[in-house]
């Protein structure tokens, strides 16, 4: 069977939780939130810089490499990655708000690339990029499989991988926002997803934050097929 091109396959509807990512409000306020989201999810004090040195940390080589940084909401994964050296990073989103503000703030980095897009379509060529990471935006996609294969179709060989995501918990919260079209995933199930897919990966959680880094595996690009 003759294989779609992103811009063809099928796309989920939009859920709550990702229309209200449109607003403008969302949008302004966004990185407020980002700045304290780990240390309530955690139980720990865990500023925003810890978690971007950990995730440049687990996508080394980042000096002159193109990255992908998936639902960047605000560019704050980006601008960390064009700021540790990298030569590119396309700003994925699908809100023209989120962007406007992630363009505001990447001034002065002539490497950051938007794309108003759907994760479920990547507009990037095969083998692309030498990284994607993803900065809590996992728990928004609502089929996180079409997305695993957009991850693997544009990363290259041994091409680096950076998912946190809130992980799933008892907390009454979280099944009240899983109403509204969020979703959240067990570190093993999400780990082994990726590996069935190809990737090479590890992970840990603290409190109600999950992490996984890993590597494209490409002696089993055939599961892609």
């Amino acid at each position: 069977m003759q294989e779609l091109s992103p811009d063809q396959r099928p796309k989920a509807p939009l859920t709550l939780a990702a229309r209200t990512n449109l607003w403008p409000l969302t949008a302004l306020g966004y990185e407020v939130w980002r700045r304290r989201a780990l240390t309530l999810l955690s139980g720990r004090p865990f500023p925003l810089e810890e978690e971007l040195s950990l995730m440049l940390t687990r996508v080394q080589p980042v000096v002159g490499r193109v990255f992908l940084d998936l639902g960047t909401s605000t560019g704050l994964y980006a601008r960390a990655l064009l700021e540790a050296g990298a030569a590119r990073v396309y700003a994925l989103d699908l809100s023209p708000a989120m962007l406007r503000v992630a363009l505001q703030k990447a001034r002065g980095h002539p490497g950051f690339v938007p794309l108003l897009a759907r994760a479920e379509a990547i507009p990037l060529p095969q083998a692309s990029v030498d990284g994607v990471v993803v900065g809590g935006s996992w728990n928004e996609f609502p089929d996180p499989q079409p997305v695993i294969h957009e991850l693997y179709r544009v990363l290259k060989p041994d091409g680096r991988l950076w998912v946190m995501f809130s992980h799933r918990s008892q907390s009454p919260l979280q099944r009240l926002l899983e109403a509204a079209g969020l979703r959240f995933p067990t570190l093993s199930g999400l780990m082994d997803s990726l590996t069935q897919s190809g990737f090479k990966v590890d992970g840990w959680r603290e409190g109600s934050v999950g992490f996984v880094a890993g590597t494209k595996v490409t002696m089993q690009s055939s599961v892609q097929s």
